[in-house]
């Protein structure tokens, strides 16, 4: 029960962090500038800051603002919300309502759970990606890689410079540069981290005078790439379950409450050889439960058990995967 224990300390150390101070104002609206382009369209789109049905030329302008996560960081009333989306113009460094947003003021964390149509703002997703690859995002495959150009060329210690940059919005898996062609690919542990990097990094500039054009990257065609991808997905999925099976050792009333070595027996999962966990993560969770109906047994506590694994993924199972990603 170690990993239970110590993902309640992680939970409970980020609502401490929040409580220290709230969020602060990012930027003044009574002397903010307005860097809305000239009007080429009809309808201004505030999410992607461009005029709908007008000009689709691009050009690389410095963004004005930057979130600086050690100052802005605090919280807001979309604390009191358990289902709240982060907020947008926190990530751009320019939020005006400060503790007064009814969005959160942090960069993602492991214990963030939103529906995949939508991404950590509140977006929808769409079927697809734009053929440009910018955008949100597609809700039939995980990314957690971002397509960075516009890279200064024969820049030293680019890779320190990036994951300085990059790293302030989550954990970086792997980085990869190509030096000749002034580009490089981000990989995040977890797809909610790039999605707030692709925001926050949009448009800024590194240590050079740079200014980043951020995308999503096009799926790996290395076969060796592919095999890790699905590995490190089959991983954070069983994370997933030893965090859901943890949290739900906590009894609704206090004279129910439950030691930490008193843990809920699961049923039998009976999982397809092509769903969402292999042969491999399959025997980790029945180790799991094994180890769960020792515990159980020994405490004498009798606690309800889901029916099965769709119910404890939310009504997300393998077939359902298989269907989405088909």
């Amino acid at each position: 029960m170690s990993d239970a224990v110590s993902a309640k300390t992680s939970a409970s150390s980020i609502q401490k962090m929040l409580k220290l101070r709230p969020a602060r104002v990012q930027v003044d609206p009574e002397t903010a500038e307005d860097d809305r382009p000239a009007q080429t369209g009809t309808t201004f789109n505030i999410w992607y800051l461009k005029w709908a049905g007008g000009d689709s030329t691009h050009t690389f302008v410095k963004s004005k603002t930057r979130c600086i996560t050690a100052t802005d960081t605090g919280y807001t009333r979309g604390d009191r919300n358990s289902g709240s989306f982060l907020c947008y113009f926190f990530a751009k460094g320019c939020c005006h309502l400060g503790k007064k947003c009814e969005y959160l003021h942090r960069i993602p964390s492991s214990f963030d759970s939103f529906a995949p149509t939508l991404d950590c703002f509140g977006r929808e997703k769409t079927a697809d990606y734009r053929d440009d690859m910018s955008g949100v995002g597609s809700f039939n495959k995980i990314n957690r890689t971002l397509y960075v150009s516009n890279l200064e060329p024969n820049s030293k210690h680019l890779e320190t410079t990036l994951n300085k940059h990059f790293g302030e919005w989550g954990k970086i898996e792997r980085m990869r540069v190509i030096h000749s062609k002034n580009i490089a690919f981000v990989t995040f542990t977890t797809e909610l981290a790039a999605q707030f990097a692709k925001e926050a990094m949009a448009n800024q500039l590194l240590d050079g005078n740079e200014i980043l054009s951020i995308k999503w990257a096009n799926q790996d065609p290395n076969p060796e790439a592919q095999q890790r991808e699905k590995r490190q997905l089959e991983q954070q999925a069983v994370e997933t379950v030893k965090q859901l099976l943890g949290s739900m050792d906590e009894p609704a009333e206090k004279k129910q409450r439950l030691v930490i070595e008193d843990v809920e027996e699961v049923a039998p999962v009976v999982v397809e050889s092509a769903g969402l966990f292999d042969k491999s993560s399959l025997e980790v969770l029945k180790q799991l439960q094994a180890l769960k109906r020792q515990a159980a047994s020994s405490a004498a506590v009798s606690v309800g058990a889901p029916k099965s694994m769709g119910e404890l993924l939310g009504g997300y199972d393998s077939s359902d995967d298989e269907q989405s990603s088909g």
